[in-house]
């Protein structure tokens, strides 16, 4: 084989026949045969891998900052909507009854965030592969995906509502009562499913018409995932939760309403295990949503301590957790991405095989990881000043803070997020290694750790200012 880099050769081949049609008994030639050389075929993947490369390494910073920042702010805002919906709700009469409810708000948040980022990434995944062009494929991944979805919402919301209860048998065990389990029962799964079919039908939107416009979905999809999530979510908990109350004393109501969501749980798993991609979520998927909701608890323990010591600490909780989430989420799709194009999963890329990586390969290592990865950890600053700007000129219609709580904020907000960005490289590159889809099973981990992290640094800074006596916190007292 010559080195040309053509990858097909054409190599004519004759063979001497014994007599021929036309009685000339002489040689009969064959039509040429195509042959693919080994030497030509590797050369003809290098250069597609390496066209690959080139194509994610020209986009350029500031197109990545563009595309990344405002979505970021988009998201930001709606984390800065759930931020003031969660202030003025924590004073409802329900969550006065139930105050479990208040331990079911970090976990169902996060549920429905990883659940809508981990649709987000396998999308984003495949419309980046090409293989949501069709409107075909695009019908059978929604339909297969939204099933998928309300089969985990189900699961996991019963899953947070048991350890609600369970920290109300601790604490009160005398006042839980079936009528009561219920209640807290049918809030959660109604408003978790809920939350799923609406957000759900607008990700799936957004990642297909990102794609027609030629935008990465992975820097736009997953932040706006994030914080529609928290903002739905928490609407709906609330919604339904005022209107359950109302029935609180029906012996039928709620436990009618839970079963019902239960009864429906067969076929959505019928509809999910149709589909190939979505079967193996749905038999591999469960650790790492069911580990993120044990982890989203205890920042829903913390939550539940915090908010009556501190009260204004709610106006701020949802802008600190969703926005490092959402940070996160977005490493973890480039991440994916990333070693997607390198081959099978445990094949890892041959400019960047270190799998603990440490702060300076997380942020000075690969170029094109690297940069996405300073980016996401400096946009921090000028968005949470804005957002908490913003949050307190809403809540009070001016300026309230003062600068020892906003430095303190800003800080929270870049240890919580360099903290998520290295968990993210890490657990995306091992979880590669062992073969395991980090589409499905990293976010989870990372979104709850952004709500334990970012509820209990939160935490820390308002001891802190009410240990100066800051008036942010003191008037909390």
């Amino acid at each position: 084989t010559n080195d040309s880099p053509k990858a097909l050769h054409i190599i004519p081949v004759s063979t001497v026949n014994g007599g021929s049609s036309d009685g000339g008994g002489g040689e009969s030639k064959c039509p040429p045969v195509v042959i693919q050389t080994t030497a030509s075929l590797s050369g003809s993947r290098d250069h597609l891998e390496k066209d690959e490369d080139d194509a994610f390494a020209s986009e350029k910073w500031y197109t990545t900052c563009v595309q990344v920042f405002f979505p970021f702010l988009l998201a930001g805002m709606g984390s800065v909507a759930a931020s003031l919906l969660l202030d003025y709700v924590k004073d409802w009469p329900v969550y006065g009854a139930y105050r479990e409810l208040f331990v079911l708000i970090p976990p169902l948040l996060g549920l429905n965030g990883n659940l809508e980022m981990t649709l987000v990434a396998r999308l984003s995944t495949q419309a980046n592969l090409g293989n949501l062009d069709k409107l075909r494929e695009q019908l059978k991944q929604v339909g297969s995906n939204m099933a998928l979805l309300q089969c985990q919402s189900t699961l996991v919301s019963l899953t947070a509502c048991c350890l609600a209860l369970l920290k109300g048998l601790f604490t009160d065990y005398s006042s839980i009562t079936f009528l009561y389990a219920s209640m807290l029962f049918a809030c959660g799964v109604i408003a978790a499913n809920i939350a799923s079919l609406v957000l759900s039908t607008v990700m799936t939107t957004v990642v297909i018409v990102s794609r027609k416009l030629g935008i990465n979905p992975d820097n736009v999809a997953a932040p706006i995932a994030a914080s529609l999530g928290d903002l739905t979510t928490l609407a709906l908990l609330s919604t339904v939760s005022s209107k359950l109350y109302l029935w609180k004393d029906s012996p039928y109501m709620t436990p009618s309403v839970f079963g019902l969501c239960i009864l429906l749980l067969p076929f959505w798993f019928f509809v999910a295990h149709r589909n190939t991609m979505t079967r193996t979520v749905l038999t591999v998927g469960w650790i790492p949503i069911l580990t993120a909701v044990v982890i989203s608890s205890f920042g829903g323990y913390i939550l539940d301590y915090s908010v009556i010591k501190f009260p204004g600490i709610a106006l701020h909780l949802s802008a600190v957790n969703a926005v490092g989430g959402n940070l996160a989420a977005i490493f973890c799709c480039r991440l994916s991405t990333f070693l997607n194009r390198y081959g099978d999963r445990g094949v890892m890329p041959p400019q960047d095989q270190t799998k603990c990586a440490g702060p300076l390969t997380i942020f000075f290592g690969h170029p094109e990881n690297a940069r996405v990865a300073r980016i996401l950890l400096f946009i921090v600053i000028p968005g949470q000043i804005i957002f908490v700007v913003v949050t307190d000129v809403l809540r009070y219609g001016s300026i309230t803070i003062s600068p020892l709580f906003g430095s303190l904020y800003v800080i929270v907000a870049l240890i919580q997020v360099a903290v998520l960005l290295m968990m993210s490289r890490t657990l995306v590159y091992w979880l590669w290694w062992w073969k395991i889809d980090p589409d499905n099973a990293a976010i989870p981990f990372i979104t709850a750790a952004g709500d334990f992290t970012g509820t209990g640094l939160l935490t820390v800074a308002f001891f802190i200012l009410a240990a100066v006596s800051d008036p942010v916190a003191s008037s909390s007292l």
